[in-house]
């Protein structure tokens, strides 16, 4: 199924906006196929006052250009601002093309979807959704088995980062920091300990003190 794009124009006949010189310059332009100047001739347009015909005419002049960020803005633009059905349906069944073609499928559904609801009867635009929906439908499986080709690179990759992490250093004993004094008392009672000690085993075991000195 071929998806298709209005690039009609909007001219002084349709729903009550007047074109000006700058608009009707502008279509002439686009007629020959000289988009450049369309362009500017209906940003010229619009530097005077806001212009539905010269914002949406716009719109399809970027989107020969093939500026398609743009173009789905200038259509945004028209959606917002417009309260006529017809033209709002064309303003978003075209930015569903745009996206559709630029494979920004979620949004050209959201467009094709509105612009039904406004004309339930439009077959061309129940077509395009139709087969954006069954685009989408198959494109669902890959973009899974794409997640999980994603979810086995980095599981493979988290060991090998586990493996360069450097050990944690183990913190260096603390030399001492007593004071002289502080030594000797501490080395006094230990040999009073001893000294407790040897007595204790002396008396258990009938050994005879030692004498301290020589005589």
């Amino acid at each position: 199924m071929k998806i298709s794009l209005i690039i009609g124009l909007l001219f002084a006949g349709h729903i009550a906006f007047a074109q000006e010189g700058e608009v009707m310059r502008g279509n002439r332009f686009y007629k020959e196929g000289n988009y450049d100047k369309a362009e500017e001739s209906y940003k010229k347009a619009l530097s005077k006052k806001d212009n539905l015909i010269a914002r949406y005419n716009l719109g399809n002049t970027l989107y020969k250009k093939e500026v398609i960020e743009d173009a789905v803005k200038s259509f945004d633009e028209v959606i917002a601002s417009t309260e006529d059905r017809e033209l709002k349906t064309k303003a978003l069944y075209n930015k569903g093309v745009l996206l559709h073609k630029n494979n920004q499928l979620a949004d050209a559904i959201a467009a094709y979807k509105q612009a039904l609801r406004l004309t339930p009867d439009d077959e061309e635009v129940r077509k395009n959704l139709q087969l954006a929906l069954r685009q989408k439908k198959q494109q669902e499986p890959k973009e899974q088995e794409q997640k999980k080709e994603q979810k086995k690179q980095q599981q493979k990759q988290e060991p090998e980062k586990k493996k360069e992490e450097p050990k944690p250093q183990q913190p260096k004993p603390q030399k001492s920091k007593l004071t002289k004094k502080q030594a000797e008392q501490y080395l006094k009672a230990l040999e009073q300990k001893e000294k407790e000690l040897q007595e204790k085993v002396r008396k258990k075991t009938g050994v005879p003190n030692q004498p301290e000195k020589d005589w």
